[in-house]
């Protein structure tokens, strides 16, 4: 069977490989399954993306996989989520939970965790380097509050390491000043680009981060702490029309249960560093994910929507 994935950074190649493994081939313009991170932007709700609409076209079976960790928090109110969607992909089964809320007419599918092999937790013995990945920008903007959580998060940063003597490594994607940073020379600085490797998560002790990053870090096993966890996500805008709208509802269920802001850095370091979150990462991590299982669960949607 012919198919197309549309790999948004490095998110999309876990499914093509179990769709290759599993016998089928890629051929874009003969696809009968086409899996792609979103058919709609945000500031275009009422406007299929393009390249969707060749494939609604083809007759081809329309499918979601995650564009980030998180589930599609969009469909929430900002954008409807059509008809053509066979099926939205989610990692866990918190996930899932939460779609119920979000777009309870969509079906979906949990189907475990693509980016990275799993590692189990590890304590580290003592505190000799922090990872700090700032919520990045998008588009050349970063909502108000992710600007303000970085810049709260890179003071505390000084103060944690004045009081401690340990590494600081800054892992920043796009401009600096859009995210509130700017250069100090006590800390190590890395630019990076949004592409799931974990280098710098394997050689931390605690890794403060959100988003994928964020999950990345603790499917590695790593002490993590989260950011911006009691807010809603939204896009990059000012606007609270960019906001979803039930957020309340299932929110707080994906929130990470270690929050930068909840407590001193130093505190929450400490938590991090002893406390597994293993009902948390049971329900939004999981498994890994299965490569035959995905690949059949894929053909016997098809094969319902072609029925």
């Amino acid at each position: 069977m012919y198919y197309y994935v549309r790999n948004h950074q490095f998110k999309g190649r876990p499914y093509h490989l179990a769709l290759y493994a599993a016998g089928h081939r890629p051929k874009a313009d003969k696809a009968e399954i086409a899996l792609v991170d979103r058919d709609r932007y945000i500031q275009a709700p009422n406007t299929t993306l393009a390249y969707v609409q060749d494939f609604i076209k083809q007759g081809a079976t329309i499918m979601i996989y995650p564009h980030s960790a998180l589930p599609p928090w969009w469909y929430d109110g900002l954008i409807k989520a059509q008809p053509y969607i066979r099926c939205v992909c989610v990692i866990g089964e918190g996930h899932k939970d939460a779609m119920r809320v979000i777009a309870p007419e969509v079906h979906v599918e949990a189907v475990g965790w693509p980016w990275c092999p799993q590692k189990t937790f590890a304590i580290p013995h003592d505190l000799q380097t922090i990872l700090f990945a700032p919520i990045h920008p998008g588009g050349g903007k970063l909502r108000p509050e992710g600007v303000q959580a970085n810049k709260d998060i890179f003071h505390e940063l000084k103060r944690v390491q004045s009081q401690t003597g340990c590494k600081v490594i800054i892992r920043y994607v796009g401009d600096l000043d859009t995210q509130g940073l700017h250069p100090y020379h006590r800390f190590e600085w890395i630019e990076a680009r949004a592409d799931g490797k974990t280098k710098e998560i394997d050689a931390a002790d605690v890794v403060i981060a959100e988003g994928t990053m964020m999950y990345l870090s603790v499917a590695r096993g790593k002490p993590t702490i989260g950011i911006n966890q009691h807010l809603p996500c939204r896009a990059n805008k000012s606007s609270e029309k960019y906001t979803p709208h039930n957020w309340d509802k299932y929110g707080p269920d994906l929130a990470y249960p270690i929050n930068y802001g909840d407590a001193q850095l130093q505190d929450l370091i400490d938590r991090a560093m002893t406390e597994e979150q293993t009902a948390w990462r049971k329900q939004h991590i999981g498994e890994t994910l299965d490569r035959k299982a995905f690949a059949d669960k894929v053909i016997k949607i098809h094969r319902g929507n072609r029925k």
